[in-house]
């Protein structure tokens, strides 16, 4: 008698079988999952990897005033001229690269962590925003975005009767 029913034709990689329990697919995609992360946790294919190319997503406070949403994004190292910043309805995005040191050969580096290349932050708004009305600032590596509130925006605060 065999403990685990054994299935013909069925590789180690693929998922469980649609009689399995919906736990057990659960289980067997968080295995996977796991086993993924530690065999590469930067999520970088090989080529990434070697090229030192690590796409990091900015640090970013969202805040809201009643007239204004602000957006405040650390971009340290990332030149002015290299940040798109677009505002398509309630969906800020923002899309920047680092450019790469190069590397000075006379020297012997004991390590390198300063890390280059692009990023794009996608912000779903929290109001309804103009996008007539929107100033973005570069100042000591922090960026930041002021979009006024369109003026139909404001909550309506409504009275609650008892009965």
């Amino acid at each position: 008698m065999n403990i685990i029913p054994w299935r013909r034709n069925r590789e180690d990689n693929e998922g469980p079988v649609a009689t399995e329990s919906p736990l057990a697919r659960l289980r067997h995609e968080m295995d996977t999952m796991f086993d993924r992360f530690l065999r590469n946790p930067w999520g970088l294919t090989p080529l990434e990897s070697s090229l030192g190319r690590l796409t990091a997503l900015p640090r970013t406070d969202l805040a809201e005033t009643d007239t204004q949403v602000i957006v405040t994004m650390d971009v340290p190292g990332v030149d002015p001229k290299e940040v798109r910043i677009e505002l398509e309805g309630d969906t800020l995005t923002v899309r920047g690269e680092k450019r790469s040191q190069k590397e000075e050969k006379r020297r012997d580096y004991h390590y390198m962590e300063r890390q280059s290349g692009s990023f794009m932050r996608r912000i779903q708004l929290p109001s309804t925003v103009d996008p007539d009305k929107v100033e973005a600032t570069h100042k000591n590596g922090v960026l930041t975005i002021t979009i006024a509130k369109h003026p139909g925006a404001t909550p309506k605060r409504i009275k609650l009767r008892e009965g």
